[in-house]
């Protein structure tokens, strides 16, 4: 049920907020990016700081701010507008999808999947290689028909 909510929460704030997804989209993949290069340094400097903290926790702590937090902060803070219409809408669930797809894992941490929620994880991980590529694709077309507005 969760993985519902969270599905839902996330194409309505990015399809009613009407921001620029593209470059939230790729902050999210650089977010991904910089997880797996220093993750795990930044989470052993974590420690130092705060003996006693389970690694895992602050591991999940660092990826859900790392290809959560920051890039839906940048998405509420970038200029109004953006793609219109179907595309909006396509680019709304594909991020949205997308974002639960990398944070399921915490997801499942924190809030108990039940079957359903189970078998929508499985599938949107059967299909994420393709939803990466056309999100990424989508983000791009975002950010060039944005650049392409205001230089008007």
């Amino acid at each position: 049920m969760v993985i519902i909510v969270a599905l839902a929460v996330f194409v309505l704030l990015f399809f009613f907020v009407r921001k620029h997804i593209g470059p939230a989209h790729l902050a999210m993949i650089a977010g991904v990016a910089v997880f797996e290069t220093l993750g795990r340094q930044f989470a052993e400097w974590i420690l130092k700081l705060f003996e006693g903290a389970p690694l895992e926790l602050v591991e999940m702590g660092i990826y859900v701010v790392l290809v959560a937090v920051f890039p839906i902060i940048l998405y509420l803070r970038t200029g109004g507008g953006g793609l219109s219409g179907i595309l909006r809408a396509v680019e709304a669930v594909i991020f949205s999808v997308i974002l639960v797809s990398l944070i399921s894992g915490p997801l499942a941490y924190f809030f108990p999947f039940d079957s359903l929620a189970l078998e929508i994880s499985e599938f949107i991980k059967g299909i994420y290689g393709p939803i990466m590529m056309v999100g990424v694709l989508i983000a791009y077309l975002d950010i060039l028909i944005y650049h392409r507005i205001s230089e008007s």
